[in-house]
């Protein structure tokens, strides 16, 4: 299994980067982790779109999420081979009223009165209590504390048995340890390098590079890649950070970065 980082900026796109997408690759599967601003010009410089074997989305915040449209838009006009089929779309609970708002949106002129999603996409939205077979991959969910509904993923590639666990958007007092137990590789949210003061922790929606190490620490993670991360505060801060508590590997998801899982 092979993870790409498409875009590991945190609320808005650091300078040459984008926000949340990584492109996961297992035997013939080519799964779109999250689709925030950015991330489908990135996606389109390592594969053709349309071969994708499916997007799934973490939760609705628009970092993860602005790029459907461009996405819609590029699997329905890029010239090319048609799209043989609709792309499955995995959207949390809540996902398909939140596209057809996007929908009332954008969708007027020539394409008013079609469908503007399932043209291109086969939208569904998953059960979080269950697994869902991607391909050659399982995803698995586990609920994350956030500012409004959110799941970890834990991708399994059922060849190889390894193993790939990303937090999503995840506050210190998330289940994330236990969930992401094992994991060859975790993807996890370092936003901040402190916590803003003030707070009770139940309320904290976001890691620390620090907090973040220690959950890689708590899991046996074998490897900690650190994302949604703002520019400002420096990489070389998030990583020391996280290197503080984490022994194992350290690094940072920037676009273009691959990672064997």
């Amino acid at each position: 299994m092979e993870l790409i980082v498409l875009g590991g900026s945190a609320a808005a796109p650091n300078p040459g980067d984008a926000c949340a997408g990584y492109l996961v690759m297992a035997g013939a599967t080519r799964l779109l982790l999250d689709c925030g601003s950015g991330v489908v010009s990135r996606l389109r410089a390592q594969i053709d779109a349309r071969a994708l074997t499916g997007v799934l989305i973490t939760h609705l915040h628009s970092d993860h999420t602005l790029d459907l449209v461009a996405l819609r838009y590029t699997l329905k006009y890029a010239p090319g081979t048609p799209l043989a089929a609709p792309i499955p779309l995995h959207l949390p609970p809540g996902g398909r009223d939140f596209l057809a708002r996007l929908a009332d949106v954008y969708q007027e002129g020539n394409e008013a009165g079609q469908d503007f999603w399932g043209e291109v996409f086969a939208v569904q939205e998953f059960d979080p209590a269950g697994s869902l077979d991607v391909g050659d991959v399982t995803v698995r969910f586990a609920p994350m504390v956030h500012y409004i509904p959110v799941w970890a993923v834990r991708l399994e590639e059922r060849a190889t048995d390894r193993a790939l666990t990303f937090s999503a958007d995840a506050g210190p007092q998330s289940p994330l340890a236990d969930f992401a137990a094992g994991s060859d590789l975790l993807l996890c949210e370092a936003t901040l390098l402190r916590q803003a003061p003030g707070q009770a922790p139940e309320d904290y929606g976001h890691l620390t590079a620090a907090e973040a190490g220690c959950i890689a620490a708590r899991a046996g993670a074998h490897r900690l890649v650190l994302t949604h991360m703002w520019a400002e505060l420096g990489f070389e801060r998030y990583l020391a950070d996280a290197r503080r508590t984490f022994s194992g590997p350290v690094e940072l998801a920037r676009s273009g970065a691959v990672f064997t899982v």
